[in-house]
């Protein structure tokens, strides 16, 4: 009913290309309001896999609940689908070495998002017709809420009193899961 028309963002993949030069395996302190997945894989990186496996976490989540099944990670998925998430910027490298994973030799993909997604009691999007409840400044396009004019946001600044991401902010929980297919190796990481 209310899903933002996402947009590629130059300064969140700037932001995001700096990040993965790093070669670490954990959430950039540093983002602020950001929200980020991240990926890795070898020997290739296939941008189309990574979406689709945080996508494939959907079957994890609870939509009425706002839950995720015990064990399993959802983060990734809510975030991907985030209604009013509407820029992203991503950035990748290959790492010989990446900080906290034992395996050599992967590509690290670092993707983030603004306005962050994961808010504690909060739903990812409203079910019903699509479009049905786009804000006011939006028309709809393609079943999306699409902006009727660019207006420049400023990812950098605090903006005091809005709510903080929680899932996916380093101190609340974190999952690592390695998935090993013929001559691939995946890992995803939500903290």
């Amino acid at each position: 009913m209310d899903m933002l028309k996402m947009s590629w963002d130059t300064e969140l993949e700037a932001f995001a290309q700096a990040y993965a030069e790093k070669c670490i395996w954990d959430h950039n302190k540093e983002r602020g309001r950001r929200g980020e997945n991240l990926f890795a894989m070898a020997p290739m990186l296939d941008l189309e896999f990574a979406v689709e496996d945080w996508n494939a976490e959907e079957k994890f989540y609870n939509l009425t609940t706002s839950t995720c099944v015990s064990g399993q990670m959802c983060g990734h998925y809510t975030q991907v689908v985030w209604a009013s998430t509407h820029r992203i910027g991503c950035g990748s490298k290959f790492c010989e070495k990446i900080e906290g994973i034992e395996t050599e030799d992967m590509y690290l993909l670092v993707c983030n998002y603004y306005p962050p997604g994961n808010m504690k009691g909060r739903k990812p999007y409203r079910e019903g017709p699509s479009c049905s409840q786009c804000p006011e400044d939006r028309v709809c396009v393609n079943s999306l809420c699409d902006a009727q004019s660019t207006e420049e946001l400023d990812v950098n600044s605090d903006h005091e009193g809005k709510e903080q991401p929680t899932a996916g902010a380093p101190s609340t929980c974190w999952g690592l899961s390695l998935f090993l297919l013929p001559s691939v190796i995946l890992v995803g990481l939500l903290l």
